[in-house]
């Protein structure tokens, strides 16, 4: 069941998360490489936002969506909705045809690459918590071991430390032997850990920077920003770009540290710089920071960056920090772009050419010789012109279609949620209700399970291999209703918004059939008499054209508003697809539960 939920809800969201942050780091690390006047403390907001990223990506269920894909993708689903508004007339039934290939049901323990990937998942997330869960408990041990300070010069130097930094207490100071450099260990009640043997041999000045470091962390809020970028990359610890970010989301935290304790005196970078150097290398704790660099790459950046004397202004920093966290952070999901409102008019029909009207022929007597072909021919010996063509007749009269009223279930037909197949299905169930039924099963087990029922009381059937069981429990089916409860309604919304594109078809059948009828009345009006024509007023035909154009308007605005319930229509099919698959999951185990505790009789 587990591994079942992740490869249906967790790996989608992984996955999409990660594209968005790949996107996103090489954003900042360009911002990062091609601005060199870029603040340490922006870099380091800048880092821990793609982390947020990829939270705010694994927990966001409604992605925004980005209209990029082609139209053409969703044009099936429009068609669909526009031809068949009366398949959805009863918001109760969700019918779902199941393939033979998808016979067996989403809970059976059939291997596939999606529950795989899953178990890859859980295991290597097993691995991390692990590794950490250690770290975690070697620094408990190491507090443990630890003394507490008992110099009070040393002791009033960090307290007017904190009070000068606005903190409200200052950290517990210790000593440990087991340490090289200061540590700041525990979000909740911070621990400042000194080395026994450096405390005493540090010099005024190399302490108080020493101190001053620890404690900016602490106003920064460090140790607890840092859990976001530790989460995400215990989550994502296959995406190799989340322990970039994380590694640079700790050098620039680290970075910011120093630049704040060297804008107290810009003449104390070079003994600080000598400091670090003392400090050395040294591994970082699990849940705390260190002052030491935790490898010799980490030392050589920071020294390199107490170099930096100018920064971007202060507004500019803020201003693309917030762009990057409200352009980069919000998850996304490519979507099909909005197909092209096309209107369903009918064709006007083709004006017919007016009939040629013969020139009629003269009855004078006349004695000029007509010739053929240089031979004299007597006229009356000459052949009479053809008759002119009888007009067209006119067009017939469109009609529109009546419209079709919704059949009426027959008596005693089942309402309800159905996912029928032709096949048989593997552990098939089937709740019959007045009410509401429910069925993930073959057709022919749905005659099975109306045999099982007494009277009007409703059935739960199951099919486990060879075995049928029933379940006239009340409260096991009213828990299995109750799991069903938002593929009902999201039903019920499909329903409504068919109903209302019906309503759209019949308002724009209404209106093709007006279009036709003004396109009659053109034709018939060129088919007129030339004389009778000529005495009709333009105005009218001016009219008709206007009229025509208004209609052609509100066909285009029918064709758009069914666009959209179209859409709308979509997005209610897959936020059912994704309530049914949860839906059945609930069934299957509440199901478990009555073969469990024996609320089942064979059948």
């Amino acid at each position: 069941m587990a591994l079942e939920l992740i490869s249906d809800l967790l790996l989608p969201r992984l996955l999409a998360a990660s594209v968005q942050s790949t996107i996103l780091v090489a954003v900042v690390w360009a911002l990062c490489r091609c601005v060199p006047r870029l603040s340490a403390a922006t870099r380091c907001w800048l880092w821990w936002l793609v982390a947020l990223q990829l939270l705010v990506g694994l927990a966001w269920s409604s992605p925004m969506a980005l209209p990029l894909l082609p139209a053409d993708t969703v044009q099936p689903a429009l068609q669909v909705a526009q031809v068949a508004p009366a398949m959805a007339a009863d918001a109760s039934i969700v019918f779902a045809p199941r393939s033979a290939s998808a016979a067996s049901p989403a809970w059976s323990w059939s291997w596939s690459w999606p529950l795989a990937l899953a178990a890859a998942w859980l295991l290597g997330l097993s691995v991390m918590v692990t590794r950490s869960l250690r770290g975690y408990l070697a620094t408990r041990r190491l507090l443990r071991m630890s003394a507490p300070c008992r110099d009070r010069s040393l002791l009033h130097a960090l307290a007017l430390a904190a009070e000068a930094h606005g903190l409200r207490a200052p950290p517990r100071l210790r000593l440990s032997d087991a340490i090289d450099s200061p540590q700041l260990i525990g979000p909740w009640r911070p621990v400042l850990l000194l080395p026994a043997h450096h405390a005493d041999a540090l010099q005024p000045d190399e302490l108080d920077m020493a101190l001053t470091h620890e404690l900016v962390h602490l106003q920064r809020r460090d140790l607890w920003l840092g859990l976001v970028p530790t989460l995400a990359q215990h989550l994502f610890f296959f995406h190799p770009l989340v322990h970039l970010a994380a590694r640079e989301y700790g050098l620039s935290r680290e970075a910011a540290c120093d630049a704040a304790v060297l804008e107290g005196n810009r003449h104390c970078a070079r003994q600080y710089g000598q400091l670090l150097l003392r400090l050395g290398v040294a591994p970082r704790p699990c849940a705390g920071l260190a002052s030491a660099s935790p490898d010799f790459t980490l030392l050589k950046r920071r020294l390199t960056m107490l170099q930096t004397t100018s920064s971007l202004p202060r507004a500019v920093a803020v201003l693309m920090t917030v762009a990057i966290g409200v352009v980069g952070v919000m998850p996304y999901r490519l979507t099909a772009a909005t197909p092209p409102a096309t209107p369903q008019t009918a064709a006007p029909a083709a004006r017919p050419a007016p009939a040629s009207t013969p020139t009629p022929l003269s009855t004078q007597t006349s004695t000029t010789t007509a010739t053929r072909n240089g031979v004299a021919v007597d006229p009356a010996d000459m052949p009479a012109p053809p008759a002119p063509p009888a007009p067209p007749a006119p067009p017939a009269a469109v009609v529109p279609p009546a419209p079709v009223a919704a059949p009426e279930p027959p008596a005693g037909a089942l309402r309800g949620t159905f996912t029928l197949g032709t096949q048989p299905v593997e552990n098939a169930f089937v709740l019959i209700d007045d009410d509401h039924s429910i069925a993930v099963s073959a057709t022919s087990d749905l005659r099975e399970a109306q045999a099982a029922r007494r009277g009007d009381a409703p059935v739960l059937w199951m099919r486990r291999g060879d075995a049928r069981y029933v379940v006239r429990d009340r409260a096991t089916i009213e828990a299995i209703r109750d799991a069903y409860a938002e593929v009902t309604a999201l039903g019920a919304a499909q329903g409504e918004l068919g109903a209302r594109q019906g309503a759209l078809g019949g308002q724009q059948g209404a209106l093709g059939a007006r279009q036709a009828q003004i396109a009659l009345q053109a034709a018939q009006r060129a088919l007129a008499d030339v004389d009778v024509r000529a005495q009709v007023d333009a105005n009218v035909t001016a009219a008709l054209q206007t009229r025509q154009a208004g209609m052609q308007e509100e066909m285009q605005r029918l064709a758009a508003q069914q666009a959209v319930l179209a859409r709308e229509q979509t997005a209610l099919a897959t936020r059912q697809q994704t309530a049914s698959a949860r839906a059945e999951r609930e069934a299957r185990a509440l199901m478990d539960a009555a073969i469990r505790t024996g609320l089942t009789e064979q059948f």
